[in-house]
């Protein structure tokens, strides 16, 4: 709700302050007094386009700033994108200076234009023959039909599966598109694997096989050296063992002169017993070591196997096994990213939930459409528009979050004239009292507090202005409502009344706004009935339209 809403220099307003309550408040005065001016500072603090010509003759700058009550949207919305949430109030403020530069500021934190819209919608929904409003959006007009029908959770279920859907269907989509990125390295690894798979590369056999390798091609070369270093040991007639057994004999027999030799001799002893072991262990290696030609050559061919193996791959010899490891692990992981099966059944249940929701949120729509045209219609014909008529009108669409279908509202002013979108309705008159029609019957689902309407009631007078004085009251028992209006009928019905006047001070016309006590709403009443001159008679049927507007008159007719 707006509590207070402060100008400087805005127009021919010099300063100005205003505090407001909630109900209906009537904003009236002479043609030309300024009385849409204030609309139209409101409209700049939430974030119309700034034009210098709204700063006052002679000043620097202007200067607009409102407070707001809170609410549960705003603060989550001021949260969401930075702002300090007051705990009850919202401060907006926004300045343009003669040069064109504007700013804005929100609870004090520099904001943007954007931003200053954005927050604005959610606080004040503002209906005149000129004004941008809600009800002429599409969005606006399924939010309003879906509120009157209840069907809110409905439609917060089918938002919820079409997301699950959207989701599902990406990640199938991400799938497909990688599984064809990926297509030709998934070819190279097979031509990769063929290869390797051939080969079957084993841990450790690369060094098996060259240790094994080396041995047999030099088998040859070995059998000889042992044979010939065996012969040296014992076999030859003049062998290490005869030559350490000659040298044993004469020390041992010299040791009997001294025995200090004794130990040489046993030293002696001990290295024939050597040689004859290491003889022993050599002829043992030759009986099981024979040349094998045939393994030999086997070794040759998976040698050399693994040579053009690796050449191909760029690769050395011993990297084969993880090589081939590898190329398995990426085929594998590849290959389970093509498996697309089960993430295209995911996609097909979840859009298969989400189109059984949306159809019976679309069948409920249907019946809701024909319960708000026919409350519409029936309303339309108190307000000057006899014969007129709304049909909200539902056409298919491509399925998203608001579900299978368009809404549109689709009005005739008059009897024999073709319904048309609201959007086309010729007359600002009549398209601001078919928006009065709809808020009021769609009141309690409108999450906008404040609601403020300018002149809807031109080209109207006697009994529908008073018809439309009452639709306001009535949509003033549950929020804020402004009305800048002309007709008495109107401003009797108000609850509050504000009244704007225009004078000349020093030279300079300046716009200046008075809260109306009891007295003062009287002499306002007969102003607008009598005109500047006004009678006793004047007088009397203004204090009498405002008895009979009252809240309490009204509740009591209604009673009887």
């Amino acid at each position: 709700m707006l509590l207070s809403l402060s100008l400087t220099d805005f127009v021919i307003v010099p300063e100005l302050t205003i505090n407001l309550e909630g109900g209906f408040t009537a904003l009236t005065g002479e043609t030309g007094a300024g009385k849409s001016i204030l609309i139209d500072a409101l409209q700049l603090l939430l974030g119309a386009r700034a034009d210098t010509v709204v700063i006052r003759e002679g000043a620097k700058k202007t200067e607009v700033s409102g407070i707001f009550s809170q609410n549960r949207s705003t603060r989550r919305w001021l949260t969401g994108n930075g702002f300090e949430p007051d705990d009850d109030e919202i401060l907006m403020r926004r300045v343009l200076d003669a040069s064109g530069r504007s700013r804005a500021w929100i609870n004090g934190s520099p904001a943007t234009v954007s931003q200053m819209r954005t927050l604005g919608e959610k606080l004040v929904d503002i209906h005149g023959q000129h004004a941008n409003q809600s009800l002429l959006k599409p969005a606006e007009q399924l939010r309003l039909l879906d509120a009157h029908g209840g069907l809110f959770e409905s439609r917060k279920k089918v938002r919820r599966l079409y997301q699950d859907y959207q989701i599902a269907a990406d990640a199938l989509q991400k799938a497909n598109a990688r599984a064809a990125s990926l297509q030709d390295e998934l070819e190279k690894l097979a031509w990769m694997k063929e290869d390797l798979d051939a080969l079957a590369p084993e841990k450790g056999e690369w060094e098996r096989v060259s240790e094994e390798h080396t041995k047999l091609s030099n088998a040859s070369e070995i059998i000889s050296g042992i044979s010939s270093a065996t012969a040296e040991l014992v076999d030859d007639d003049v062998s290490a063992q005869t030559l350490l057994g000659n040298a044993y004999q004469k020390i041992i027999s010299l040791s009997r002169f001294d025995s200090k030799l004794e130990d040489a001799a046993q030293q002696l002893s001990d290295a024939s017993s050597i040689v004859n072991d290491t003889a022993s262990t050599l002829r043992q290696y030759l009986d099981g070591n024979d040349l094998d030609e045939e393994r030999l050559a086997a070794l040759d061919s998976r040698l050399s196997a693994y040579y053009d193996t690796a050449r191909k791959f760029h690769v050395r010899p011993e990297e084969l096994k993880n090589l081939h490891d590898k190329v398995n692990t990426q085929i594998s992981e590849i290959q389970s990213g093509f498996d697309t099966e089960s993430l295209r059944r995911a996609a097909a249940e979840a859009k298969a939930a989400f189109m059984c929701e949306a159809q019976a949120l679309s069948a409920s729509r249907r019946t809701a459409a024909q319960s708000l045209s026919k409350l519409v219609t029936d309303a339309m014909q108190k307000l000057s528009m006899e014969g007129g008529r709304l049909e909200v009108s539902l056409s298919p669409s491509e399925p998203g979050p608001h579900g299978l279908e368009h809404c549109d509202f689709l009005v005739a002013g008059h009897e024999g004239v073709s319904p048309r979108a609201l959007t086309k309705v010729a007359s600002g008159g009549e398209l601001s009292r078919i928006s009065l029609a709809i808020s009021v019957i769609t009141a309690r689902a409108t999450p906008v507090e404040t609601m403020i309407f300018d002149e809807i009631d031109a080209g109207i007078g006697g009994a529908v202005a008073e018809v439309v004085g009452r639709l306001l009251q009535q949509l003033g028992h549950d929020r804020q409502v402004l009305c800048v209006t002309h007709q008495p009928q109107v401003a009797s019905c108000a609850i509050h009344h504000l009244h704007v006047e225009k004078k000349t001070v020093d030279g300079k016309t300046v716009s200046s706004l008075t809260q109306l006590d009891s007295k003062g709403r009287i002499e306002e009443i007969a102003r607008m009935l009598g005109g500047i001159h006004m009678t006793q008679a004047t007088l009397d049927h203004a204090k009498e339209m405002l008895r009979l507007s009252s809240p309490q008159s009204q509740q009591s007719r209604e009673t009887h």
